[in-house]
């Protein structure tokens, strides 16, 4: 299994780190809207043996499976990964759904990937606000953060889904599910 190590960061202005990241030379990879299915059982077991099963389509088609590990040290988030290119999501769900997968919560995001140094930089637009992600091993991304003029220790270690169940119990919200609304 793959390492995944990152660190996000809350971003008020996210030209302010585009232009920083122009200014460095890095590479553009491209934007697009990302939508991710999570599922898991009706017990919520994978959520309890901190394990983690999606469906995203954006960038590409894929399903995912994470699992929780012990951090090196609690200033980045570290998970085991296993992720494959997948042909028809829509299949997949319901492969996955008849595999006893049936409680299903959905998550949208406007996503643009950046690559400088070794790490790569996501800019993410959320409908509850904007995030940097930074992906790399650990002293690449502590010279990311440097480089992009953020301090380490607002680095967040939750997932997207962790900081929505946070933000929308303060705003008295009942769903569950991370969408943009019409509005």
């Amino acid at each position: 299994m793959k390492k995944e190590i990152e660190l996000k960061f809350k971003v008020d202005n996210p030209n302010l780190i585009r232009k920083k990241l122009k200014n460095q030379e890095a590479k553009f990879l491209g934007k697009t809207f990302e939508r991710t299915i999570k599922f898991d059982t009706e017990n919520s077991d994978l959520k309890r043996q901190g394990k983690f099963l999606r469906i995203r389509t954006g960038f590409k088609n894929t399903i995912t499976f994470k699992r929780k590990i012990k951090p090196k040290d609690k200033e980045f988030k570290e998970r085991e990964e296993i992720e494959l290119e997948i042909s028809n999501p829509k299949e997949m769900e319901i492969i996955l759904e008849n595999l006893g997968f049936n409680k299903k919560w959905i998550m949208e995001k406007y996503r643009e990937k950046w690559h400088l140094k070794n790490t790569e930089i996501s800019i993410d637009k959320l409908p509850f606000g904007n995030f940097i992600e930074i992906e790399g091993k650990r002293k690449e991304i502590k010279e990311m953060v440097k480089i992009l003029g953020l301090d380490l220790k607002d680095g967040i270690t939750a997932t997207y889904w962790g900081l929505w169940e946070d933000y929308r119990k303060r705003k008295d919200i009942k769903d569950k599910n991370i969408i943009f609304r019409k509005k």
